[in-house]
């Protein structure tokens, strides 16, 4: 698996299934895990590409959670796994602008949750790196975003706005977002001076840094970029507080 890296390994983690309440009352199913111990630990909301929440999504959240986070992941598509492009795009539609409220929703859980720090960092694949950028831009005390192959043409000339600092990857054959336009996120970046962002380039990858189906050098690639997220996180969100005795 891409994004398994042993040496962040620490700990054994609870897994499941959980419901979340929006401010309106409606219920957000998501998916959850968290390390098993007794300690303040810091936060990730984990924000799925546009298939769902995919065997690989599970299998990032329970890493990040092996790592040391409390993990979330908010499910856009309530329970619905595309299988194409095209019935993802589907899902896509009918989600319209209540994406960001379930992100928004997970986020404000984390950060009032008894088990964790208050230190909450938005992680986001794809479409759901873009609703990191969103989540960076919009909410003044988000703590870190990183968005995996997020597309930023929306919030261009917005994250200047931006108090949270972002890590954004990108693969070096990206079909999807041309090269222009992350060379303009990284002009912009550049140019904050409210928040320490950067945009890292993923040598041989694609649009999925982390996918199935990857030679061994782009694996390295992608765990190169868990490893970086990983040092990111630790300076912004820090680390679990060891419980004492």
């Amino acid at each position: 698996m891409p994004i398994y890296d042993p040496s962040h390994v620490e700990y054994q983690i609870t897994t499941g299934h959980i419901h979340i309440a929006t401010e309106s009352g409606s219920q957000v199913p998501a998916y959850w895990a968290h390390p098993n111990i007794g300690s303040k630990l810091p936060a990730v909301a984990l924000i799925h590409d546009w298939w769902g929440i995919t065997p690989l999504v599970r299998r990032m959240a329970n890493h990040f959670a092996q790592t040391g986070y409390y993990v979330i992941v908010p499910d856009m598509f309530d329970g619905k796994v595309a299988a194409n492009p095209q019935e993802a795009m589907e899902l896509v539609e009918r989600l319209g602008d209540q994406g960001f409220i379930r992100v928004d929703t997970a986020l404000s859980v984390l950060e009032k949750h008894h088990h964790t720090n208050s230190k909450v960092a938005a992680v986001g694949l794809g479409m759901g790196g873009s609703l990191a950028f969103e989540s960076a831009i919009v909410r003044p005390d988000l703590e870190a975003a990183v968005a995996y192959g997020g597309f930023p043409q929306r919030y261009l000339g917005r994250f200047k706005e931006a108090n949270t600092p972002i890590l954004a990857f990108y693969g070096s054959e990206e079909p999807h977002i041309p090269r222009s336009v992350i060379e303009r996120l990284r002009q912009e970046f550049k140019q904050s001076v409210k928040a320490q962002h950067d945009v890292v380039m993923c040598e041989g990858l694609g649009h999925d840094l982390f996918a199935e189906d990857l030679s061994d050098a782009q694996r390295d690639a992608g765990r190169m970029a868990l490893r970086r997220t990983f040092a990111f996180l630790e300076t912004y969100v820090g680390g679990p507080t060891k419980p004492t005795h």
